[in-house]
């Protein structure tokens, strides 16, 4: 209540100042930014106003030294919803991760945790919230989202088209207003009723199977490796506790050998413990590991002796499934990435360079063009185009600038946990941990057939969402590129295993929807990413 003034005054003063301090409060709510924030500075000066004060200057200046005082607190990056970014806040308590910034030549610095004004996804900035693990590897944060999915012709989904993101609360359904996205009468921000797809790879599956290679519970968001995996400094590599399965390969020129003993660290045989990645930018990205082997040792990030410091009882990590694979994508290809346009192939090559073939965090001159041949001296002395800092490298991030995600175009093919599952041939020779049902870290499809079209047209795949494969594509066929920017799309058959965005040499049909298939063995140029989840 307002405070009683001492003396006489008359009823028309007092009424007089009523109005024009009621006056003064209005403009101040209406230059806020939104309908919430107005709700909630009214509930400010309200609450002010109950404890006494009646002065218009007296209420700014509480105002201001609240504002400050909450400026103080520590924020809870805990994954639960951030009223000023709109998203869920990026998940690192107690987890080993390190929120950074990233500077323009590359060198990071631990923003103000204070403040939230160190990411953005606003549809403009898009400054996607990057941290760090202990050895240096970065990762990027993808906040729960649900989508629709505008075909240019629906008719034919390999023509393109638009991906709109609303961004979710929590674990919930709720977009910024509270409103539940998946209603048929949900309107958006464009004015367009229908429904929205909570993204899978941000619900939970354990009571369905795992469909559409969801989680084991709901949750806020996924952290996905900046770079695809690459080879540590020797004087800097540690060992894992995997050891190599197999070191059959098929070698650069296409002649398959019975072993490859030779590798980036040397000498090898089955059981030599692999060296755990780092996923940083100008490194050689990892060949040579098999399906198995990648799954593997993404699901070995978390233990004691591994380099990153990741806290096991919070943190998950294991080999990027497809429906994080189509998080990724799909929120590149909105307004809150690249809103279309085609992230650039990366072209590097450095082909029999110490069994190195690609690099990671580098940016062609287009989306399609041809590869650039190298070597790592150049590499290391910065005496390449196109590194991911510069604005060539940039173009090839999914978000046209330092803070998104690279070589989802180019580099190497990557390993993803999907697969059928024949009773013969090389799943059963090189499905090793792979093997077996759907569940939180890997996706069992359909089909048993040697013919890829016929597996790729199975009614359980074709209905499957949210991996950038079946909605993004009309074909599985080899080959084609019928896939969103024809990009490849060959489904998997003799070859079992998913593998994902192509290589330097892909050309214009490498891309974010292209998908492939593999054998599983040791490839020259196959490696994987990994995918960390907060619980």
């Amino acid at each position: 209540m307002l405070k009683q003034e001492k003396g006489s005054i008359t009823l028309f003063v007092l009424i007089a100042m009523l109005f024009f301090t009621i006056y003064l409060i209005g403009m101040y709510i209406l230059s806020t930014n939104s309908e919430s924030s107005q709700i909630e500075e009214m509930a400010k000066i309200k609450e002010i106003y109950e404890e006494g004060v009646n002065n218009i200057e007296d209420v700014y200046a509480t105002l201001e030294k609240r504002e400050i005082e909450n400026n103080e607190k520590e924020i809870a990056l805990d994954g639960s919803w951030s009223s000023t970014n709109k998203v869920n806040k990026p998940n690192l308590e107690n987890t080993g991760l390190q929120a950074i910034v990233i500077n323009a030549d590359g060198t990071t610095s631990t923003p103000d945790s204070k403040k939230e004004n160190w990411y953005s996804y606003d549809g403009v900035e898009n400054k996607w919230a990057n941290a760090k693990t202990a050895d240096g590897s970065m990762w990027v944060w993808i906040p729960r989202y649900a989508y629709k999915i505008t075909y240019n012709d629906a008719s034919d989904k390999s023509q393109g088209g638009t991906i709109d993101v609303v961004f979710l609360q929590g674990t919930s359904n709720l977009d910024k207003d509270g409103k539940d996205v998946t209603q048929e009468n949900y309107i958006d921000e464009k004015g367009a009723t229908g429904a929205y797809i909570v993204h899978p790879a941000f619900e939970d599956g354990s009571s369905t199977g795992y469909p559409n290679g969801e989680w084991r519970k709901k949750i806020e968001g996924i952290w996905v490796a900046k770079f695809e995996a690459g080879y540590q400094d020797v004087d800097k590599a540690v060992d894992s506790n995997i050891g190599y399965s197999t070191i059959y390969s098929w070698e650069i020129s296409g002649t398959p050998t019975a072993d490859r003993t030779t590798y980036y660290y040397g000498e090898r045989e089955i059981g030599t413990k692999i060296k755990y990645p780092t996923f940083v930018a100008n490194k050689p990205s990892i060949n040579y590991i098999g399906a198995s082997d990648s799954y593997d040792l993404c699901k070995d990030l978390t233990s004691t002796n591994a380099p990153y410091g990741l806290n096991a009882n919070k943190v998950d990590s294991h080999l990027t499934k497809n429906s994080e694979w189509g998080a990724v994508a799909y929120l590149a290809h909105s307004k809150y990435g690249r809103n279309g346009q085609e992230v650039t192939i990366n072209n590097i090559n450095v082909n029999g360079d110490t069994t190195a073939y690609a690099v990671t965090g580098y940016g062609g001159e287009s989306a399609s063009v041809g590869g650039v041949i190298t070597n790592l001296t150049a590499i290391k002395n910065n005496q390449v185009e196109g590194s991911w800092t510069t604005s060539q490298g940039q173009k090839a991030s999914t978000t046209g600038n330092i803070y998104g995600i690279y070589d989802l175009s180019g580099g190497l093919w990557e390993w993803t946990a999907g697969y059928i599952a024949p009773e013969t041939g090389n799943y059963q020779t090189y499905g090793g941990s792979l093997k077996g049902e759907s569940n939180q870290y890997k996706s069992k499809y359909a089909g048993v057939s040697a013919t890829d079209e016929t597996n790729y047209k199975e009614t359980a795949n074709i209905n499957r969402i949210g991996e950038a494969i079946w909605e993004t594509s009309t074909s599985g066929a080899w080959p084609s590129t019928t896939a969103w920017n024809s990009d490849y799309t060959c489904f998997v058959s003799t070859s079992p295993f998913i593998v994902r965005g192509g290589t330097r040499i892909d050309n214009y049909a490498a891309g974010m929807f292209s998908f492939a298939r593999g054998t599983g063995y040791n490839v020259f140029d196959v490696g994987f990413r990994s995918v960390l989840i907060v619980e």
